[in-house]
């Protein structure tokens, strides 16, 4: 099944529909972070929103596709307001998008901790596991398909598979800091260095090179590989 995509599941007619549709994703992202997806409830998300259920379901068909897209759109907006130094494709832009987020991240750890749960859940909804795994997966495979046409990647790599992996990958080194077991001061360079390794090991040639290089400063000079700033979450609220 493919990702939930927010322009079919609802088209806008007024800048008031609009309006009401991002106050629905905006309250439901709000009460992920507050209860979780077990107590999630449709009646709270209508009182907050001011709207009625029979708008949710017309707008949204279902509870776990309106949280799939309340998901999506947020990581979206986050992501397309990044300001990249580097061009898509290359190492050093995954370097800064796993920063970028993972920075994000420390300052919504409620948020961050609700979804990964909902991830590893094993009845988590198709629509809303889907949805997680693939906006996640799109940087990663830009990246490795560079990587197998220039035919830097091992002969027995699949790209595609690959890049599944890596988001379970990372996405499991970020579950463990939301239940800490790994320190905030240490949630960068621990997923930073330890994905470069995974990655070390797929990749030959010019490829290996500059991961190696990238691996060895960060690890023997201190080389910050974090990208000052970024841009705020709209609604983030610090945790501490």
């Amino acid at each position: 099944m493919s990702r939930i995509e927010p322009e079919k599941a609802l088209i806008y007619s007024s800048p008031a529909i609009h309006a009401r549709r991002r106050r629905i994703l905006d309250e439901t992202r709000k009460l992920i972070a507050e209860k979780g997806l077990i107590h999630f409830s449709m009646d709270e998300i209508c009182k907050r929103a001011d709207v009625s259920k029979r708008t949710l379901y017309n707008a949204f068909q279902t509870k776990e596709r309106m949280i799939a897209m309340a998901i999506h759109e947020y990581f979206d907006r986050y992501i397309s307001r990044l300001p990249y130094t580097h061009p898509a494709g290359t190492l050093q832009r995954n370097i800064e998008r796993m920063v970028f987020v993972i920075q994000r991240n420390r300052q919504i750890r409620n948020y961050i901790s609700a979804i990964m749960t909902i991830y590893f859940s094993l009845d988590a909804d198709s629509d809303i596991w889907t949805t997680m795994h693939s906006m996640a997966v799109t940087p990663n495979l830009q990246w490795i398909e560079v990587l197998r046409a220039k035919r830097q990647l091992q002969p027995w790599i699949d790209a595609k598979r690959l890049a599944d992996d890596i988001v379970r990958f990372e996405y499991t080194i970020i579950y463990d800091w939301c239940r800490g077991h790994i320190a905030d001061d240490q949630i960068i360079p621990h997923l930073i260095t330890t994905y470069l390794s995974f990655m070390a090991g797929a990749t030959r040639g010019a490829a290996r090179k500059e991961i190696e290089t990238v691996l060895s400063d960060f690890h023997e000079k201190g080389v910050s590989l974090s990208p000052s700033g970024g841009p705020p979450m709209d609604g983030a609220t610090p945790q501490g």
